[in-house]
C-alpha cells in the first residue's frame, strides 16, 4: 500500500518529543567513595549514602516510585501500598560485573541486563506492561554496584498514562511523553490515536526497516517505537 498516494496523502514519521534517552529511565549514582558527595549534591539522579545502604536490603517484590528514587533520602524502596508505588522490583543483583558508560546513561554490554531482566526488558511490545531497569554505580570507576529490574504495577503515570504499550486501533497515546515507554491514555488527554499497530518479530528488532514497514500503515503518521537499546518491537500507525 502506497501511503503517498492521493487517497491517503503523505505519511510522516513522528520524532520523539521530550523523551528521556536514559538507559533504565534514570541512571542512579553515588556508590562507593562518592556516597557522601551524592548525599550533598541534590541531584535527582544520585542516591544518598543511606539509600545506598538501603539498596542492600532490597529484594524482588519491593516497590519503587515512578522516578525510581524515593523522596526520603534514607529510603530506597517504598511500601507497595503507598500511592507513590509505581514499579515492582522483579530482580536485583549486587556486584554484577557490569561497567557503566562514561556518561552514566547505560552499560557497555547490555547482555547482563538481558540475562537478569529478560530479553524483552524495556521493549515496546504491543499490549505488554512496562518493564525497565536501572543501576547504581561508582562515578569514578564506572563499576556497577547494583542492577535491578522493574515492572509497572498498573497505576497511571504522572502524565495520566496507563503503563501498557498500545496494541489496538482506537487506543490513544501521548507521543510528547517525558517517559521512555509509550502507554495508553484517555483520548481527551492524548495527542495521537492509534489506527493500527505493527508488531515486529523479536528476531528482527535490531534490523527492521521501520520506514518500509510503515508503508502498511493507515493514518497520517507513524512512530517506530524504539527502546533504549535501539530495538524496534513495534510501529504505531497514528491519526
Amino acid at each position: 500500500m502506497n501511503l503517498n498516494s492521493e487517497t491517503f496523502g503523505p505519511i510522516r514519521r513522528l520524532l520523539a518529543v521530550g523523551g528521556v534517552a536514559l538507559a533504565g529511565s534514570v541512571a542512579l549514582s553515588g556508590c562507593g567513595i562518592l556516597e557522601e558527595a551524592a548525599s550533598d549534591s541534590g541531584s535527582d539522579t544520585e542516591v544518598s549514602s543511606d539509600q545506598v545502604d538501603a539498596v542492600a536490603e532490597a529484594k524482588a517484590g519491593d516497590c519503587l516510585p515512578e522516578e525510581m528514587i524515593s523522596d526520603d533520602p534514607s529510603v530506597f524502596a517504598v511500601d507497595c501500598s503507598d500511592p507513590a508505588a509505581f514499579w515492582t522490583i522483579t530482580a536485583i543483583e549486587a556486584d554484577p560485573a557490569v561497567t557503566a558508560t562514561a556518561d552514566g546513561t547505560g552499560v557497555e554490554d547490555p547482555q547482563p541486563i538481558y540475562d537478569l531482566c529478560g530479553e524483552t526488558v524495556g521493549a515496546q511490545v504491543p499490549g505488554a506492561t512496562w518493564t525497565d531497569w536501572s543501576m547504581i554505580y561508582d562515578q569514578t570507576t564506572y563499576a556497577v554496584d547494583y542492577v535491578f529490574c522493574v515492572e509497572a504495577n498498573g497505576i497511571p503515570s504522572s502524565e495520566g498514562v496507563t503503563p501498557t504499550v498500545p496494541a489496538n486501533p482506537g487506543e490513544c497515546t501521548l507521543t510528547a511523553t517525558t517517559q521512555w515507554n509509550f502507554g495508553t491514555i484517555d483520548c481527551a488527554a492524548g495527542d495521537a490515536t492509534i489506527t493500527s499497530v505493527i508488531e515486529v518479530p523479536q528476531a528482527e528488532w535490531t534490523t527492521v526497516d521501520a520506514d518500509a514497514l510503515a508503508m502498511e500503515c493507515t493514518g497520517s503518521s507513524y512512530y517506530p517505537a524504539e527502546d533504549q537499546f535501539g530495538r524496534t518491537a513495534s510501529v504505531f500507525c497514528l491519526e
